[in-house]
């Protein structure tokens, strides 16, 4: 896990944790992100380290719209999709995750001046999470 100021771009943490995790012995095979992440130096960069970049790819102007993309397991059926982005469909559940978190008030803004207070509290959040799961 890697923990920086509010007020610089993740973009820079991205590849320092994959290095971070390969170096742990984890080899992930898919890395997802949104549009955000999206270059062609660091989906290169990615790729290089054997993992899959899916990511999302930005719109510009003018560039259609194609709201019949197939879905996977529809066998050939095309169904409509509800996003401009075809890859939001499966990156939702990190998206529903993240505003689980949000509810905890004192993770919405970082007030902790000290990082392992803040991972603590993330923590714990993440705990009372997963067991209401249970």
């Amino acid at each position: 896990m890697r923990l920086g100021p509010g007020n610089e771009n993740e973009r820079a943490h991205l590849l320092p944790l994959i290095d971070g995790l390969l170096n742990h012995g984890y080899t992930p095979t898919q890395v997802w992100a949104d549009r955000g992440y999206c270059s062609d130096p660091l989906r290169a960069q990615i790729t290089e380290r054997g993992i899959t970049p899916m990511i999302s790819r930005r719109r510009r102007a003018g560039d259609p719209i194609d709201p019949h993309q197939a879905r996977p397991g529809t066998r050939g059926r095309r169904k409509i999709t509800k996003t401009r982005d075809p890859l939001g469909r499966d990156r939702w559940v990190i998206e529903r995750t993240n505003a689980w978190i949000r509810r905890f008030r004192r993770l919405t803004i970082r007030h902790e001046p000290n990082s392992q207070t803040y991972l603590a509290y993330l923590t714990l959040a993440l705990l009372i999470i997963l067991s209401r799961a249970l």
